[in-house]
């Protein structure tokens, strides 16, 4: 979420010569292939998955039955449907329902990882390979393939012949809505390291040794893990490309491999380390990752041009290439003020 705010500052960069690898690792790759930018819904995801099981276990806790649980999951999809296909239809012309963005994605996944949250990381693994594997299938021998292959760019697939009976219409893009079944598995990837993490953090009881030890192992876990799944998608794409826009399976072990990797740097350095204070900026936007969302998504040009009357004198020292950057970098300044105000009067949206 926070790379989010600073993406604009990112994608005004481009064409420049010193900085333009910085706009590429910031910017969707055109077809297969993976960058930094690429990892951003799928990180979203997976820390969806990552924050279940304790969650989950909290409620239980407390005293919620496994009904009153689901019924808590099944409302939060429907409200991130529900906020998702209202901001598709910010400053629009017509109502076109769809279903690409990461929180309509989200919801469906969050209800099928529901039911695996608990079980041994045994049967999570299974699942997530007999539907990886499921799909890998249904997309390979299916009638509305192209010339080309079930993994061209293009419409000629599976997941557009599914939006186009279901909604009439292709996405922009050449996205498809059956992403939600893949980055579903991103999900419950979330959730089986959220259980690794959560198992270390029963050790408390056994005292602060303990604990320590646990956290290391799991560490370890998540960082074995990581290189894991890097590595199996990298194989995987010698054959079958890796292409986030159709959410193909090797892309779905590939990009799960980075954001284990990513957890696994991020719990060494905080719970392992202890080292806590550096991360305040970031806390502040995520515990109110929805806000950070809407924010980035739906106010940034708005602050741009409310703005441009007041440091517009500036364009013309900072020049055509780099006013831009300012101006996007002023916005990522105001929204995280807006997050941490929110932050310190104990505002926080939730779906």
């Amino acid at each position: 979420m926070f790379t989010l705010l600073c993406g604009g500052i990112f994608h005004s960069l481009k064409g420049d010569p010193t900085w333009n690898w910085l706009f590429l690792q910031n910017e969707h790759v055109e077809w297969a292939g993976c960058v930094y930018w690429d990892l951003i819904q799928p990180s979203f995801m997976f820390m969806v998955g990552a924050s279940m099981p304790f969650a989950l276990a909290r409620r239980a806790e407390l005293g919620d039955s496994w009904s009153r649980r689901l019924g808590h999951v099944l409302f939060r999809a429907f409200n991130l449907v529900l906020i998702g296909v209202l901001l598709d239809h910010f400053g629009a012309e017509k109502i076109q329902i769809g279903f690409i963005r990461v929180l309509q994605q989200i919801a469906p996944g969050y209800v099928f990882t529901f039911f695996l949250v608990g079980r041994p990381l045994v049967v999570q693994g299974a699942v997530a390979a007999v539907v990886l594997v499921g799909y890998q299938l249904a997309w390979t021998f299916n009638p509305w393939n192209g010339p080309g292959g079930p993994w061209a760019m293009g419409n000629e697939n599976m997941g557009s012949a599914f939006d186009q009976w279901m909604l009439g219409r292709h996405y922009s893009g050449f996205y498809v809505g059956l992403n939600s079944i893949p980055s579903g598995i991103t999900i419950l990837l979330g959730a089986m390291a959220g259980e690794v993490a959560r198992r270390a953090e029963s050790a408390a009881a056994n005292g602060d040794d303990a604990l320590r030890a646990a956290r290391r192992r799991a560490c370890a876990t998540l960082a074995i893990a990581g290189l894991a799944g890097l590595a199996a998608g990298w194989v995987l794409s010698i054959w079958f490309p890796l292409v986030k826009r159709i959410w193909t399976p090797s892309f779905t072990v590939f990009a799960g491999g980075w954001t284990t990797l990513i957890l696994a740097a991020f719990y060494g350095m905080v719970d392992v380390a202890g080292a806590r204070r550096w991360t305040f900026p970031l806390v502040v936007v995520g515990t109110n990752s929805l806000a950070a969302y809407i924010l980035g998504n739906s106010f940034g040009g708005w602050f741009r041009s409310l703005s441009s009357a007041w440091v517009g004198g500036l364009k013309e020292p900072l020049g055509t290439a780099w006013f831009p950057v300012f101006q996007h970098a002023l916005f990522a300044a105001f929204a995280w003020t807006v997050l941490w105000w929110m932050h310190r009067r104990r505002i926080f949206i939730k779906a």
